[in-house]
């Protein structure tokens, strides 16, 4: 092997599925038949052993991946336009459109920021998932970080891991938020609906750490700094205490709270996204070995929400 392990990750049980399939959702990048090859040349270990694609797993495990540096990636690339506000030779940061899908996943292949990434980088192809370190819902915006080089890749990784990158973001909830607040509350699948993620004593340690604004008539503009990064934790988090994201309906956002407002209801009528941006990255860089820290201002649909919002409040004071 030219290269170290450069992906670890940890996969549950789901519905008796074979394990080559269980990575194959976790790196869709690559065939199926690529990461049985694998597995069988023992390139993935399975909590730190050998293992078979037909095996089994009955509760959390740890997956390793060693893979040598000149495979490339089984994805498409295409001419994608991206916003790329900060480049060097070891990393790149993207700030996301909402609509945009990070990663490639079974069903949806293309016209992802994987896929331009791979256009306007050609190298990113040696590496795995394109470089990108983390991911951001289809609908948020904002700072992503990517990897150019595998070593930058399995340093970032470890910052990770350590949650040595600071994070944070800023949201438009519906609901009036009084003061600045942790939340800290585990986070799990729901038990119903499994695209779905709830607050659950029995899930993953997550806490978000809420800032309040600015507050409008029925709205609260916040900045989130993210703890831990669970999936949907921002949008879990602010449901479970009755503020949900502006937009997000499928975590308890409606319209019907805006009713008075004609303006908002007019807008809602034609948007699709929901209020989440993230604004401000921190860390260490992984050559210089000095503080990186990069804003980004949220866009052009985040903006009007929030100057209508501004206008119910100014409306309400006169």
């Amino acid at each position: 092997m030219k290269s170290p392990i450069f992906y670890k990750f940890n996969v549950s049980p789901e519905n008796n599925l074979r394990l080559d399939k269980l990575i194959a959702n976790q790196l869709p990048e690559y065939s199926r038949s690529r990461i049985q090859h694998w597995i069988k040349a023992g390139c993935i270990l399975l909590n730190g052993e050998k293992c078979l694609p037909k095996d089994i797993i009955k509760e959390y495990a740890s997956i390793e991946v060693m893979i040598d540096e000149s495979v490339t990636l089984d994805i498409e690339a295409q001419n994608i336009p991206l916003d790329v506000i900060y480049e060097d030779n070891d990393i790149i940061i993207v700030n996301k459109k909402s609509s945009m899908v990070t990663h490639t996943a079974v069903g949806n292949f293309s016209n992802t920021l994987q896929n331009g990434l791979l256009y306007r980088y050609p190298e990113l192809r040696y590496v795995p998932r394109a470089g990108i370190i983390h991911r951001l819902d289809k609908q948020t915006s904002g700072i992503l970080i990517i990897a150019r080089n595998l070593k930058s890749q399995h340093y970032l990784f470890n910052l990770m891991q350590t949650r040595s990158i600071k994070k944070q973001y800023l949201c438009i909830v519906s609901g009036v938020v009084s003061t600045d607040m942790t939340i800290d509350k585990p986070i799990g699948r729901h038990p119903v609906n499994r695209k779905k993620m709830t607050t659950r004593d029995d899930g993953k340690n997550a806490k978000s750490i809420v800032r309040v604004i600015e507050t409008f008539d029925n709205s609260t503009l916040l900045n989130i700094e993210i703890i831990t990064g669970r999936t949907h934790q921002i949008r879990v988090h602010l449901s479970s205490k009755g503020f949900p994201v502006f937009g997000d309906k499928f975590y308890g956002f409606k319209n019907s709270r805006f009713i008075k407002n004609d303006k908002i209801i007019d807008f809602l009528k034609n948007y699709d996204g929901f209020a989440l941006h993230s604004c401000y990255i921190k860390f260490i860089h992984p050559t210089t070995n000095k503080d990186f820290e990069i804003e980004c201002l949220p866009g052009h649909s985040f903006n009007v929400i929030k100057s209508l919002l501004s206008e119910e409040k100014n409306e309400c004071t006169n």
